[in-house]
């Protein structure tokens, strides 16, 4: 089970998304909640996603919380509520969920989550999905990702998330090579850091899982490899040549042209088929190397 700083890292590092500059239909998060619950609905555009970007955070994390997964807001409260979860405004502690209420009429718009608590200013930082970045614009359906302050007056709940376990937030300066690391799934196949950085274990996993010979080095690469990395594809596996066995295969796993060469277009197939925003590039640490890792533990790739 997660812990607080493994929902913040999440939520932290979605800072600034936009449904806006998404290129494909709906939200990262509206999409992979369709896939969790098989509704399709909640992955179209125009959908709000506040509840679902908490949603996000907390399954990534692995970290329970009455009432979620949900992409209703009064369902949250109820849910809290019932579970004797729900601590005072002063109490609230990062990690939290936070709702609020914009119209006062006891039904929640809108949920964040809980970064800093200030009871003597009587105000809260948050991170919250599908909001505005100031105070111009819908509060509850601005379609970004930011961090605000909100003053008590709005807040009609605060709900608790059972947290427990050791932190498997990656740690800031790894280098993202996991060798000999433990997976925070017992169960897992793969035994890797879900540290969203892609080193020589996960890819002699990525390069298991497809059947290629296993030595921990992309070879081969291009500068088309420079174009889309930010640091998120280790220099330690990622190496450049003439080409890549285990590139080709991914390649024709997710259905681009197998040339063994992995650039911003390789990089947006794989992010689009592991879900995550499909932006051309990979980051450090990078969230479709994450979700990679998570699915390779999993034996799910």
């Amino acid at each position: 089970m997660g812990t607080i700083s493994d929902v913040l890292y999440c939520a932290r590092d979605w800072i600034g998304y936009s449904r806006w500059t998404d290129p494909e239909e709906g939200t990262v998060f509206g999409r992979w909640f369709a896939e969790k619950t098989g509704e399709p609905y909640f992955g179209v555009s125009g959908v709000p996603y506040c509840a679902m970007f908490a949603s996000y955070c907390l399954d990534w994390a692995g970290v329970p919380c009455a009432g979620m997964p949900s992409a209703y807001c009064p369902d949250i409260v109820n849910a809290g509520r019932e579970a004797g979860c729900t601590p005072y405004n002063e109490d609230a502690e990062p990690g939290d969920l936070v709702l609020f209420d914009w119209g006062g009429d006891g039904l929640a718009d809108h949920i964040g989550i809980v970064e800093e608590n200030h009871p003597d200013e009587g105000y809260m930082t948050t991170i919250e999905g599908n909001t505005s970045s100031g105070s111009a614009g819908s509060q509850s359906n601005g379609g970004v990702v930011a961090r605000r302050q909100r003053g008590y007056g709005s807040i009609c709940c605060v709900v608790r998330p059972s947290y427990d376990g050791v932190s498997t937030a990656p740690i800031e300066g790894g280098s993202g090579d996991n060798s000999g690391s433990e997976a925070s799934d017992s169960g897992s196949s793969a035994g890797l850091d879900v540290d969203g950085v892609w080193g020589p274990a996960t890819t002699r996993a990525v390069q298991s899982a497809l059947g290629t010979p296993v030595d921990g080095i992309v070879s081969g690469q291009s500068t088309s490899l420079d174009a889309c990395n930010r640091g998120g594809l280790s220099s330690e596996s990622w190496q450049h040549g003439g080409g890549s066995y285990m590139v080709e295969a991914l390649q024709s796993k997710i259905g681009v042209d197998a040339d063994g060469y992995f650039g911003p277009d390789t990089c947006r197939a794989l992010q689009s088929y592991l879900g995550t925003y499909a932006d051309g590039y990979v980051d450090y640490p990078s969230n479709m190397v994450r979700e990679l890792q998570r699915r390779l533990n999993d034996n799910a790739f």
